[in-house]
């Protein structure tokens, strides 16, 4: 009965620390990756008893957390690398190592469409470019009016879309850009692409005077 005992609390302590590690689990590399403007980022050190921490964020601010071995960022909205600092003073008052981490705020996407295509009624079709800016591959969604389309894992900029035949004049506009890492961009002022389709002739019948 002991050994069962035991055995089931070794399990419950092995359980506790992987959930644990899993849910601190953080990037370590420098330097370190986020999207400008991010907010609610996490960072922290190993915890000693006793310890205060002093961090340094440049272009960043310590949202909670400050003097603890964890804290919370909100990052400058400004693309840039900056370096995450941290010193330790432990319960004896002894000065631990500087720590740094090198983080660089990530651009955020943008996506923009223009110009005006002109074709006749039934015709093959046309196509429009979509310009990106920022690091990709990108995501994004468009939208013809009635019908939105979304496209991922995109490496071509600009990349080229193809309409279809169209049955009446459309309008395209950019509803909504991010990247694989996870960064949302804006879309306000992405311009629009503008397809006019002519109606072809409508021919008389021949007449014989």
């Amino acid at each position: 009965m002991k050994t069962k005992h035991l055995l089931l609390t070794l399990g419950i302590l092995c359980l506790t620390f992987f959930t644990t590690t899993t849910l601190r689990a953080q990037s370590t590399t420098s330097p370190d990756t986020v999207c400008a403007g991010k907010t609610g980022a996490a960072y922290y050190v190993n915890h000693t008893a006793g310890s205060v921490y002093y961090w340094t964020v440049p272009n960043g601010t310590i949202a909670s957390g400050n003097n603890t071995d964890s804290i919370i960022v909100n990052w400058s909205s400004t693309p840039g690398t900056d370096t995450i600092k941290v010193v330790e003073v432990n319960a004896h008052g002894c000065v631990g190592d500087t720590q740094k981490l090198a983080v660089y705020r990530m651009p955020l996407p943008t996506a923009t469409i223009v110009g005006v295509d002109s074709l006749c009624w039934n015709n093959a079709g046309s196509t429009f470019a979509v310009t990106f800016t920022g690091i990709g591959p990108w995501n994004f969604t468009y939208s013809d009016g009635t019908n939105s389309t979304s496209l991922t894992n995109i490496s071509a900029n600009p990349y080229t879309v193809n309409t279809g035949v169209l049955a009446a004049s459309t309008t395209y506009t950019i509803t909504a850009v991010s990247n694989k890492f996870g960064c949302t961009g804006s879309v306000s002022g992405s311009g629009s692409h503008v397809v006019v389709v002519n109606p072809k002739p409508t021919t008389s019948p021949i007449y014989h005077h």
